[in-house]
């Protein structure tokens, strides 16, 4: 079918139109929140249905294949009504990468020039928050990395203008956009956003056949990597900071995952489950990174855990086929290409697709990207209702139930409301979200609350162990249970289990003390008081210690010398 004469010729509004609605998807805030995607796929739908006479799916290539597998993951996820969510939210990306395609090459000129836009104000906004002394988390959402993902772009894509440019005046104008937005990553400080934009620059100069400029390129960088003094160096990489090296460990609990789930992985969006199962659990003052996280820190990773390898493959693959072959030879054509090897670049090792704002930026590129191709197979017009009808229903049963579930989990972990009416949100929340262990954690003391029995709770903590195998914490909380329930042979097995997890969880060795001199084992006593005070000799520093080796290192100073002295 033919595109409309007004997108070849670019007359009138609608080769605008895309960058609009990535403007939009800047506006709220990085759409992490399910109200953010709510509003923005409800007027995309809307435009659709009123202003789109030609959408339809067709011609997506193996992106079509990706959502297919992205369907069968939530069919198969342990949490399927959790997972149909994230995947009505790639729908939607699909439903717009078809879009951009359908605008045409018309739409390429007001796409490029809302991401140097974007850019641009996400670095005056880096700029602003250093100066002032606010931490600095960009335009985009809480995270630096949102911002970056478009500053990194921009960066590439003004270096294919430089290169491309002929008049001083232009060369001149690239340059010091390029000095700005370097500027501003090198405030930012993100080792991502530096490998986007130098993959991507790299990649340009590839493509435009200056292999000699490639190698010479490379040659700099490290060159400049190899003179930088050891303090520089250590900045660039964040050395200074030892959690900046903890992602790899969470490289290899996604591997694991992986391993356990190849197919068709965990589910779309629950990626922090399966960490749960293959965390690395240790105390070394650093261990947040070890001990929570939503997302791989990679979404190729991300996505092989959350749907299986062959999602991550065919992900691959149709970014590798929409950037490489891609027609086009064209300064425009060029520009998108390095946005899509620099979005790709980072987000292999910064979550930047967490948010949906570098997800919108990344699968409108792909389908301006895909503008110039030819598909044999169109969709007749006669399905294009029937088509947005189903993706609206989808959308909107997906976040009705969301929206739904957030309620009823802010209800069921409110200990201002009745426990009758927490108890009936809680049922709620957990027919969505089963696996989700804070609602598993809140049915201990809503258990209390309705009958009292320490047996029952004590039964319900050690359920809700399930869902967090590695954490020493709910060990702990379910063995204070079985003791207010007389069981000491329960409560000594997991406080075990605690102190195997985490050999420095004070409380749970001076637990275990103290039952073994209850028993009259003044030697097992001996010894956990012994590892106690091993810990307290290291004299740990709790002023920069996260919330988890916090709970670790506390310790009831009236039950530990009470203790000391039973044992003189």
């Amino acid at each position: 079918m033919a595109e409309p004469l007004s997108r070849k010729n670019g007359a009138g509004y609608a080769a605008a139109i895309p960058a609009l609605f990535l403007c939009l998807a800047a506006a709220p805030g990085g759409m992490r929140s399910a109200a953010s995607w709510g509003v923005f796929s409800a007027v995309f739908l809307i435009y659709l249905a009123f202003f789109e006479k030609d959408f339809s799916l067709s011609g997506l290539g193996p992106w079509a294949l990706l959502g297919a597998w992205l369907l069968a993951g939530t069919a198969f996820s342990a949490e399927p009504l959790n997972s149909f969510w994230y995947f009505s939210r790639y729908l939607i990306l699909l439903a717009f990468l078809s879009f951009t395609r359908k605008a045409g090459e018309a739409a390429r000129t007001p796409w490029i020039g809302a991401v140097f836009l974007l850019a641009g104000a996400a670095c005056l906004t880096v700029f602003w928050q250093a100066l002032t002394g606010r931490g600095v988390s960009g335009m985009i959402g809480p995270n630096v990395n949102y911002s970056t993902a478009f500053m990194a772009a921009a960066f590439a894509g003004l270096a294919a203008l430089l290169f491309q440019a002929e008049k001083s005046g232009a060369r001149i104008a690239c340059a010091l956009g390029l000095a700005l937005l370097g500027a501003a990553i090198a405030v930012v400080n993100s080792r991502g956003a530096v490998l986007g934009a130098l993959a991507a620059v790299f990649f340009m100069f590839c493509l435009k056949g200056s292999f000699r400029a490639a190698v010479y390129f490379v040659i700099a960088a490290l060159v400049i990597v190899v003179c930088l003094p050891a303090g520089e160096f250590n900045w660039l990489l964040k050395l200074y900071d030892p959690r900046s090296l903890g992602r790899f460990g969470i490289w290899g609990s996604a591997f694991d995952a992986m391993a356990a789930r190849p197919v068709f992985g965990w589910g779309p969006g629950l990626f922090e489950r399966a960490f749960e199962m293959f965390k690395f659990p240790f105390h070394d003052g650093i261990s947040y990174y070890g001990h929570f996280t939503l997302h791989a820190h990679s979404e190729p990773l991300n996505l092989a855990a959350e749907a299986g390898i062959p999602a991550m493959l065919v992900f691959v693959w149709a970014w590798a086929r929409g950037t490489f072959r891609a027609p086009g030879k064209d300064t425009g054509s060029l520009i998108l290409k390095v946005f899509a090897v620099s979005l790709f670049a980072q987000s292999s090792v910064d979550i930047i697709f967490y948010s949906g704002t570098p997800q919108i930026l990344f699968f409108g590129t792909m389908g301006l990207l895909a503008a110039g191709e030819r598909h044999p197979v169109e969709a007749p017009r006669v399905t294009r209702p029937w088509l947005l009808i189903a993706l609206s229903l989808c959308c909107g049963a997906a976040f009705l139930s969301r929206f739904s579930f957030e309620r009823a989990r802010v209800c069921a972990l409110d200990p201002s409301v009745s426990p009758a009416l927490r108890s009936g949100c809680l049922k709620k929340a957990l027919a969505f979200a089963p696996g989700d262990a804070g609602l598993a954690g809140a049915a201990v003391p809503l258990s209390l609350a309705l009958d009292g029995n320490y047996v029952r709770a004590a039964a319900l903590a050690e359920n809700a162990i399930l869902r967090t195998p590695k954490s020493p914490l709910p060990y702990f909380d379910a063995a204070n249970l079985y003791l207010a329930g007389g069981d000491s042979a329960s409560a000594e097995r997991l406080l075990r289990k605690a102190a195997a997890l985490e050999p420095d969880f004070l409380r749970a060795r001076l637990a275990l003390a103290e039952i073994s001199l209850s028993l009259g084992e003044r030697g097992a006593a001996a010894r956990e008081i012994a590892g106690i005070e091993a810990v307290l000799n290291r004299k740990p520093d709790l002023s920069r210690a996260s919330a988890y080796d916090r709970a670790l290192l506390s310790l009831p100073g009236a039950e530990y010398d009470k203790i000391r002295k039973k044992l003189r």
